[in-house]
């Protein structure tokens, strides 16, 4: 779809741009994203904010075209959801523009928003996706998420934790697959093994808090990755969390193309970096590379030469690990 975009594009730009617009919710589909990531989408298409309100599930979802959520009530072209009694989305675009391509955008996401409600709104077990996608959706009614963790059979009362992993095969109750990872539910002290390629856990809530704990297990996925981790648990991370949101500044940027000169140079230069940052001291850093502690010793002086700071003092391997954990964050999106 995205290729025949393209070429019709070149022959009627218009047409190509709706094309473009039609790939775009098919792929929101097909990697069974969320409603907030939906509207989102709709926004920064159209470059206008954009909204879904679902009353019977207390839901109001309103994204501005930077991407950013912002209250805000029903307005300008609104559209309903097909299939869902009083659902509706809208696009708010002041003033008109193309109006031919606005209905494009309109229709997809009113289309794709009820795809999504369809697939969140049933189930009754432990093992419905659906419910646990409500759960977890931070855009939901507290209502709501409430009444699918009843159907899930999880205690209200009860505190848990949310585990997000990617490349994981089978499939564990209270588990969704959204976007890009399988994200599962589990009761505080009874997490099991970590398990797929990567995986992070986000901290201990009540069910109200799901989304939250949620949300930080996808930032703690972002610091994982060869050579470091395969798995975090955010609760031993602290503040390295709050570099999510500063990782694209200029400052930090900088930082990480510092590293990645260095790192780019020499090909043992991102373990040996890594094991340094977490080991602690170089004599048991050498051990986890398994080179001698002199041979070590003569790539930390080379590397510190080229990075401009030494990475063995207190100053320095703070310095150190908050670049690596920058790098993470900016790779892993």
């Amino acid at each position: 779809m995205r290729e025949l975009a393209g070429r019709m594009r070149a022959v009627d730009p218009g047409a190509g741009a709706a094309l473009q617009v039609v790939a775009h919710f098919d792929a929101l589909v097909e990697a069974r994203a969320g409603l907030e990531v939906t509207v989102r989408t709709a926004a920064v298409l159209a470059g206008c904010p954009a909204g879904l309100a679902v009353p019977a599930r207390r839901l109001l979802l309103r994204v501005e075209p930077d991407g950013r959520r912002a209250d805000g009530e029903p307005g300008g072209v609104v559209t309903p959801v097909p299939g869902h009694e009083g659902a509706v989305t809208w696009l708010e675009r002041e003033p008109p523009g193309d109006a031919e391509f606005d209905r494009v955008v309109l229709d997809r996401l009113a289309a794709t928003a009820g795809i999504v409600l369809d697939r969140t709104g049933t189930g009754v077990s432990e093992v419905d996706p659906g419910a646990v996608e409500v759960v977890l959706d931070a855009g939901a009614g507290e209502a709501a998420r409430v009444a699918a963790a009843r159907r899930l059979g999880l205690a209200v009362d009860g505190e848990f934790v949310v585990t997000v992993a990617v490349g994981v095969a089978g499939q564990r109750p209270w588990t969704a697959r959204l976007g890009d990872v399988e994200a599962t539910i589990e009761p505080a002290g009874q997490v099991r093994p970590p398990r797929g390629q990567r995986s992070a856990t986000g901290p201990v809530v009540g069910v109200r808090e799901l989304p939250l704990s949620y949300q930080q297990a996808r930032v703690g996925l972002r610091l994982t990755g060869e050579p470091g981790p395969s798995h975090v648990d955010t609760a031993a991370l602290g503040g390295l969390l709050a570099l999510a949101d500063g990782c694209d500044s200029p400052s930090a940027v900088a930082e990480v193309a510092l590293l990645e000169r260095v790192t780019s140079a020499y090909s043992w230069a991102l373990a040996t970096l890594t094991s340094v940052a977490a080991e602690a001291s170089l004599r048991s850093a050498a051990g986890v590379l398994h080179v001698h502690h002199s041979t070590l010793q003569s790539r930390v002086e080379l590397v510190e030469h080229r990075l401009g700071y030494a990475v063995t003092t207190p100053a320095g391997r703070t310095r150190l690990t908050i670049a690596l954990a920058l790098r993470l964050l900016r790779r892993n999106r």
